[in-house]
């Protein structure tokens, strides 16, 4: 099974021709599109729809991403295995926000044949699903110890504070974290606040429940089903009242 994750939208043909280029050399794979409709280069969005979605697919899927694909042919995609399950794209940055410090490998496309990124993409998948993506069977991927990285989530004890970023605005307009609910409940239960950068005025949070609390007047952090920390407001649209968007610093800090 091969999943595909783009901003590139269906109005185009691009992921058509894509699917096409997988079926000439995969006619009996099957493809399953998870979104085409991500913010144009946004990588932390895609970073947090790819890892929060691939759990729900059996392991050996093959998640091809195409969003910030550089689209050279001097680009050299690169594989990564991690928790059963692979992941096909260019090294934007996205797999080091999606992954950071857990335990992958990763292989990196190393063959002369001259084309473009979508063909090599093409071709690794099906080396991958064919099982030749280990060095000892195929001269064509080598493995890489170094990926590109981006900021991560971080909590820092000695200042009592936890950064992280907006990752994601859902169809509800809530504000999605990349900060886990684990790493919130590791500085224990003490009073915090949590400002929300935009280019207006900061948004300042004072309260936090681990479900959609309708009695809950002001705006405040919950529990959202993917373990991240999410901005809401019952029945509001928060991301759009608080003009809150994709990228926005997020700072809590304890008591």
């Amino acid at each position: 099974m091969i999943t595909l994750l783009s901003d590139w939208k269906l109005r185009d043909p691009y992921v058509g021709i894509f699917k096409g280029q997988l079926l000439n050399l995969l006619p009996n794979i099957k493809i399953v599109d998870i979104t085409h409709s991500l913010e144009l280069g946004n990588l932390s969005q895609v970073a947090f729809i790819a890892k929060n979605s691939y759990p729900f697919f059996p392991k050996k899927t093959l998640h091809i991403i195409l969003s910030g694909l550089s689209f050279s042919s001097n680009t050299k995609p690169i594989l990564i295995v991690h928790d059963e399950h692979l992941f096909l794209g260019e090294d934007t940055g996205v797999f080091s926000i999606m992954f950071g410090t857990e335990n992958f490998e990763a292989y990196q496309y190393n063959s002369n044949i001259e084309i473009n990124v979508m063909e090599k993409l093409a071709l690794m998948a099906s080396w991958v699903i064919k099982g030749n993506y280990v060095e000892d069977t195929t001269p064509y991927m080598t493995l890489k110890f170094q990926l590109n990285n981006l900021s991560a989530p971080e909590y820092n004890t000695e200042r009592k504070l936890i950064t992280g970023k907006i990752a994601y605005i859902d169809s509800c307009c809530n504000a999605v974290t990349n900060i886990p609910i684990s790493m919130f409940e590791a500085a224990g239960e003490k009073p915090f606040t949590a400002l929300i950068s935009n280019d207006a005025r900061p948004l300042k949070i004072t309260r936090c429940h681990p479900f959609y609390n309708s009695r809950e007047s002001e705006v405040f952090l919950v529990y959202n089903r993917l373990g991240f920390l999410e901005v809401t407001l019952y029945d509001g649209n928060i991301a759009a009242l608080a003009d809150i968007k994709v990228g926005n610093n997020v700072e809590i800090q304890f008591e």
